[in-house]
């Protein structure tokens, strides 16, 4: 009885161990996943209060996107990354708010460069025209 009750007790532990180590590696494998979803996607990445970011399309309107470099201070590269967030015309950074600056310049790592270069005066100035 005794050698029944210890083979018994080997066994449990055995799967005990096993399970362990099989749920260690469904949690490293989660983790990875976890972790290339926010490679994948930046704005996962980026800290900062989402009620202050700024209003976004998914599409520029059919008559096309706006030429952002028309604002001085943007450059291709700076267009294309905001065409990347859903920024694609003149008229969304001119409602810009100062929590929507912010939270731009946070996104982006440029530390005062809108209110430096003054985009939303730019842009506001060219809807006027």
């Amino acid at each position: 009885m005794l050698i029944i009750a210890s083979k018994i007790v080997f066994w449990l532990l055995s799967v005990a161990i096993l399970a362990m180590y099989i749920g260690f590696l469904i949690g490293k494998l989660r983790y990875k996943k976890r972790q290339v979803s926010y490679e994948i996607n930046p704005i996962l990445r980026k800290p900062g209060n989402i009620y202050n970011k700024p209003f976004i399309l998914g599409n520029p309107r059919p008559t096309g996107k706006d030429d952002l470099k028309a604002i001085e201070g943007i450059d291709h590269q700076m267009e294309n990354k905001l065409n990347a967030l859903g920024i694609f015309h003149i008229e969304q950074i001119a409602k810009w708010s100062e929590k929507n600056i912010d939270w731009i310049e946070e996104y982006f790592s440029i530390d005062n460069r809108v209110i430096e270069e003054q985009w939303v005066e730019k842009a506001k100035e060219i809807i006027k025209r």
